[in-house]
């Protein structure tokens, strides 16, 4: 009788290179999906990275560990490479802060769970983390969902809800399971786990539209607007209910979702403090002047809460962006022999079956 045929699997380990070299194989095994850039100069000695890939037919599974960096899919990048796939990511540990679809904030913290579309741009600054993830082509997705005109670009599950953790348990249910499934039985798995997080992601996002239209006579969002045109002024409670004449009991029931009110103005204070630090035309503002500008009377409550945040401080984020525009000036130097071009034949060879 023969044996079943085993999943296909490959291992990448930054360890097997020394100093500098370690972040630049890194760099060469990932260029298939993200161009990539250390948060500071100095973060490259040291830097670590995992990943330990299997193929399931119809879509591939990552187990991935690495430290802090920037990824990143600009839009000359999505048009050459031409990918057409979704990547689901569970950050298991750490987390990141970006922006996708040049401009929309994204904050993605431990436990959470994350879809990227692959054909549209994107750029993070994570933190060192531990993530699962799944890259599913753009057909089997469209299969699941029964929609060809998904926007899944961006969508956060978060931990504390009952779906984000249905979920993350079927991803660590389908890890530890993976040595028992044969080769023959993959297609099968690999469209149960896409029908899973259709069954979990579709939910949400119809909660998240019906709570939207039922906030709408109450102006959540023209309160959000306002917030975020006036990030530098006093924002208080009692101050935006006196803006938009309605209730403390009702302004608070309008930001529970999103953490409460306070949690979501510092919140875009942190990530508008963010994006000032990291943009070129800003470099001439004192670390000082960003916190003043996004309403942080305290320097120190600034530093605090940044790093708490980003886990890095606001000097340190100055220096990942210049590291960050050094680095894209560099130019690619091909891909790493054992395991970018494995990976990037199996990336390209997906398809629904």
């Amino acid at each position: 009788m023969t044996s079943p045929q085993p999943l296909p699997s490959t291992v990448f380990k930054t360890d097997q290179s020394d100093g500098e070299e370690r972040f630049e194989a890194w760099r060469q095994s990932i260029s298939v999906v993200f161009d990539v850039a250390p948060l500071t100069p100095q973060a490259v000695d040291g830097f670590d990275a995992s990943v330990q890939a299997t193929h399931l037919g119809m879509l591939l599974l990552g187990d991935l560990h690495f430290s802090g960096q920037q990824f990143s899919r600009q839009r000359a990048r999505v048009a050459r490479d031409g990918l057409d796939h979704y990547l689901v990511q569970w950050y298991r540990g750490g987390g990141f802060v970006g922006q996708y679809d040049d401009g929309k904030d994204i904050e993605v913290r431990a436990g959470d769970i994350t879809v990227l579309d692959l054909s549209r741009t994107l750029r993070t600054f994570a933190q060192p983390s531990h993530v699962m993830s799944l890259i599913v082509p753009r057909a089997l997705a469209d299969e699941a969902f029964g929609s060809r005109a998904l926007d899944l670009h961006g969508t956060v599950l978060r931990t504390e809800t009952p779906l984000g953790g249905l979920f993350s348990d079927h991803l660590l249910s389908l890890q530890r399971r993976l040595p028992a499934i044969a080769l023959e039985d993959a297609p099968q798995v690999a469209r149960a786990s896409v029908q899973m997080l259709a069954a979990c992601v579709r939910p949400g996002a119809d909660t998240q539209a019906h709570a939207q239209e039922a906030v709408q006579g109450v102006a959540l969002e023209r309160i959000q607007r306002h917030i975020a045109r006036h990030l530098g002024t006093a924002l208080s409670p009692e101050g935006l209910c006196n803006e938009f004449g309605i209730s403390r009991s009702v302004l608070y029931r309008l930001f529970e979702p999103l953490g409460g009110v306070a949690h979501y103005v510092q919140q875009r204070r942190l990530l508008q403090s963010f994006h000032t630090l990291v943009n070129p035309a800003s470099r001439r503002l004192r670390v000082a002047e960003v916190a003043a500008r996004t309403g942080f009377a305290s320097n120190a409550h600034f530093s605090r809460a940044f790093r708490a945040a980003f886990g890095m401080s606001p000097s340190d984020a100055r220096a990942m962006a210049l590291s960050a525009a050094s680095a894209g000036a560099m130019a690619d130097a091909g891909a790493h022999p054992l395991s970018s071009v494995e990976y990037a034949t199996w990336l390209r060879s997906l398809k629904a079956r």
